[in-house]
């Protein structure tokens, strides 16, 4: 196949799938009024403040997060994955094509745990409010939502913590919530020089039985223009206890260890061999490309 005619192709599946979402914009706006949505949102408000929610009809997402307030928040627009969500709840319009408000992201993120099990459904209007348990068991510590827990470090010295943002010799780390494989997640957003070294500790970090963790690397073009691969090293009370090789190639990446319960010093290396890009005039180093990090410990009951 020829550029010319991959171009063409690209050209038109994009023109067909624009086509789809706007007939189906059409199709639901008269049924989407003022008051459907007030009603929604009252439901949605009525709901624990510990349980996210979900949506099962992506492409209804820049209307219904304008809407409806439940919908803005990171754990429900950025989610690191389904562990750690022992109840939550989804939010999609009748005649979804996937049974309870079930969406491709949302299987995705459920990663090796078995399906969730359905409690409820509540009609309102076209919309419908499912309820779903899990298995997975609660999160013990979540590096995002401790920074002044952590201690970063690269091989000139430890880095400086404000407002969220570590400022260190080798390159720069804040949380932030950043695209990587198509999708928002939010995640320790880290900047680093060529072959620069990040250590991060967490030196009383309460663990259960597993550390969960993701690594992925943020915006498109990026990515495109540097496929180079980063290492992740994990610690456990200064004995090694993981070492992973990973790249864009594998998207949003999971890595997970068994871990013993209780108060223990964790500490990640990070090592993103190249951070630039390459460009027709060849490799630049900067801007650098942004890795994308985020770790929780859990409490998980064996399979």
């Amino acid at each position: 196949m020829t550029p010319r005619v991959t171009r063409i192709a690209l050209a038109v599946l994009a023109t067909v799938a624009a086509l789809e979402w706007l007939f189906a914009a059409r199709a639901y706006r008269a049924q989407l009024t003022p008051a459907i949505w007030q009603q929604a949102a009252e439901a949605l408000a009525a709901l624990p403040a510990d349980e996210p929610v979900f949506l099962g009809t992506p492409w209804l997402a820049p209307s219904a997060r304008q809407h409806l307030a439940s919908l803005r928040n990171w754990a429900s627009v950025a989610p690191p994955d389904l562990y750690g969500v022992p109840r939550f709840h989804v939010l999609g319009l009748a005649g979804s094509p996937h049974a309870g408000g079930w969406s491709d992201e949302l299987q995705a993120d459920l990663g090796e745990l078995p399906p969730p099990t359905l409690e409820g459904t509540d009609t309102l209007g076209p919309f419908r409010l499912h309820h779903y348990r899990s298995t997975t068991g609660p999160i013990s510590t979540d590096w995002l939502t401790t920074p002044s827990a952590l201690q970063l470090r690269d091989a000139h010295g430890p880095c400086r913590l404000s407002a969220e943002t570590w400022t260190c010799k080798q390159g720069r780390v804040a949380i932030q919530t950043l695209e990587v494989a198509y999708r928002p997640r939010r995640c320790l957003a880290l900047a680093l020089d060529d072959g620069a070294t990040l250590e991060l500790t967490h030196s009383r970090a309460q663990l259960g039985t597993l550390l969960r963790g993701h690594l992925g690397f943020a915006d498109f073009n990026s990515r495109l223009r540097n496929d180079a691969p980063a290492l992740l090293e994990l610690f456990i009370d200064d004995a090694p206890a993981g070492r992973w090789t990973l790249t864009d190639n594998q998207g949003w990446a999971a890595f997970a260890i068994q871990t013993t319960p209780g108060s223990h010093a964790v500490r990640l290396r990070l090592t993103p061999l190249l951070g630039g890009s390459w460009t027709e005039q060849g490799y630049n180093a900067s801007p650098r490309r942004t890795a994308c990090l985020e770790l929780r410990a859990l409490t998980e009951s064996p399979p």
